[in-house]
């Protein structure tokens, strides 16, 4: 039997070859998360961490090919902040202006917000943000059962 193109699984009908993310869109994406922890107190910037957020973005591009133009609209976004108002308070700017919380997104501020940025907070959180709030050996929100008095993950002790 001959294997049909038609038959393939097909989640949208964009080529893949059409919705690959360009170095150039990721750089600003991994800026956009370096800026993320730096925000929030991070100090130390985990280089590993790039693949992840690659394959997180690939992930969201082939369940829904709009992710790469919200990808690159977040990235001329973040450049408009930062001409603007320079690159600490354009970041704060995204993350955390009351006035783009519309739902749904009316304002392209508002979709990379909505779209990019809180879904990238999600998964720094998720790789491993909490161990800078007091969490140790905590594995993101897949770390265990919750019983009572057999908490998932350790706090440090003051």
């Amino acid at each position: 039997m001959e294997h049909r193109k038609y038959n393939r699984k097909a989640y949208h009908a964009a080529d893949p070859a059409d919705v690959a993310v360009s170095q150039a869109i990721f750089n600003d994406m991994w800026e956009l998360f370096v800026q993320i922890g730096k925000f929030w107190g991070k100090t130390e910037v985990v280089e590993d961490l790039r693949t992840d957020l690659l394959v997180f973005m690939n992930n969201r591009i082939a369940m829904d090919p709009s992710y790469l133009y919200d990808y690159k609209n977040a990235s001329e976004v973040i450049k408009e902040l930062i001409y603007e108002m320079g690159e600490e308070k354009g970041y704060e700017s995204l993350f955390t202006d009351k006035s783009i919380l519309d739902d749904p997104p009316t304002t392209l501020k508002a979709r990379a917000r909505q779209k990019v940025s809180n879904e990238f907070i999600v998964l720094y959180l998720s790789l491993g943000g909490f161990k800078d709030y007091g969490a140790e050996n905590s594995l993101g929100y897949i770390g265990g059962a919750n019983i009572k008095g057999k908490t998932p993950y350790r706090t440090i002790d003051k």
